[in-house]
């Protein structure tokens, strides 16, 4: 994982930024090696890394603390009907993961969850803005 790490820094993240860069990532292993990563930052690029405390990722992280866990409780509502009601339907194979992931991405298409991700901010602590959900 650390080499697709190096890769996504040095093709994904680092072309993306301009000045500076705050990297804020959680306590995965793989995130430890960051003498590798200033390598491959361009030199007129400021760039720090903070880290995440282990198990406090799902408290502070905008993305798991509202959105994440929405997806994760609906996908976990539709597999468990699929269990549940013993369907037909092999979930252990890639197509049929691919379709049942698609039916919550497209729920949270609706207009209903467009503020979802801004929310996520503000319920972490990060902005004071309330953004309203439609109900």
């Amino acid at each position: 994982m650390t080499k697709l790490y190096l890769e996504w820094s040095e093709k994904v993240l680092f072309p993306h930024m301009e000045e500076r860069c705050i990297f804020l990532a959680d306590s995965w292993k793989t995130f430890t090696d960051q003498d590798s990563v200033i390598e491959l930052k361009p030199e007129e690029l400021e760039y720090e890394m903070l880290n995440i405390p282990s198990k406090v990722t799902g408290q502070i992280q905008p993305l798991d603390v509202l959105c994440f866990r929405m997806y994760k409780g609906c996908f976990k509502k539709i597999s468990d009907f699929v269990f549940l009601h013993d369907l037909p339907v092999q979930v252990h194979h890639r197509d049929v993961i691919l379709r049942l992931h698609s039916l919550p991405y497209q729920q949270f298409q609706s207009p209903r969850f467009e503020n979802l991700v801004a929310e996520a901010w503000h319920k972490s602590g990060y902005t004071d803005v309330v953004y309203v959900m439609i109900s």
